[in-house]
């Protein structure tokens, strides 16, 4: 009987594996560091995402004024088209100086009233070309005088937008700033080929002038 109870008692006895001890130990270790490579890699996660999301109108608004924000503008500017079709001078979109300056143009041209010298209300077709004439050049000499302010202008707005380029804090600001900048270039094209076809209109005026002077000149001669 005592040998029996002895027994009992030593069932009892708790027994340490020290192997499943040893792997409990390394699985729990490695847990811990799943857990925290986890958690790094959802702070990265997170930082990435507002890297590239969100507004950043802060960024890329100040360099939205570059192109035409300051000054002139060919869509503001009076139509050379019409005033050859023999529409009104018009002085709208030039600006102040622009204004003077095909202001003085325009009483220079006009000191001659008329080429054949005839009055009270007799004009002959050269007298005609010729005021329509007057009225081209100051509008073009006024677009002229109002492109080379706002390439002056716009000169300036460009180099001061370039010094802000690599100052935006993450990558969506610097997308931002990027594409802003890429509108503004589109916008100063845009200015271009307004110039440009305004040019070409002159010179297709110029040539035809050319031709009513060659047919009055056969006429006369007739």
């Amino acid at each position: 009987m005592i040998i029996g109870g002895t027994g009992a008692r030593a069932q009892g006895v708790p027994v340490i594996d020290s192997a499943n001890l040893s792997q409990s130990t390394q699985i729990a270790q490695t847990t811990a560091s799943i857990l925290a490579a986890d958690q790094q890699i959802q702070s990265f996660t997170q930082k990435t995402l507002a890297a590239v999301t969100g507004d950043r109108t802060s960024q890329s608004q100040p360099l939205a004024q570059m192109a035409t924000g300051g000054g002139f503008s060919m869509a503001s500017a009076p139509s050379l088209g019409s005033v050859i079709s023999g529409g009104a001078l018009s002085f709208a979109g030039l600006g102040s100086g622009g204004q003077t300056f095909i202001s003085t143009l325009i009483n220079g041209l006009q000191l001659v009233k008329t080429l054949s010298g005839l009055t009270n209300g007799q004009q002959t077709q050269a007298d005609t070309d010729y005021q329509s004439d007057a009225n081209v050049a100051g509008t073009l000499a006024g677009l002229v005088n109002a492109v080379q302010q706002a390439a002056t202008q716009r000169a300036a707005a460009f180099a001061s937008g370039g010094q802000q380029i690599g100052t935006a804090p993450d990558l969506k600001g610097s997308i931002d700033q990027n594409s802003q900048i890429q509108v503004q270039a589109g916008l100063v094209m845009n200015e271009v080929v307004g110039a440009t076809n305004n040019a070409t209109a002159a010179i297709n005026q110029q040539n035809i002038d050319q031709v009513q002077m060659t047919s009055a000149v056969a006429k006369a001669l007739q």
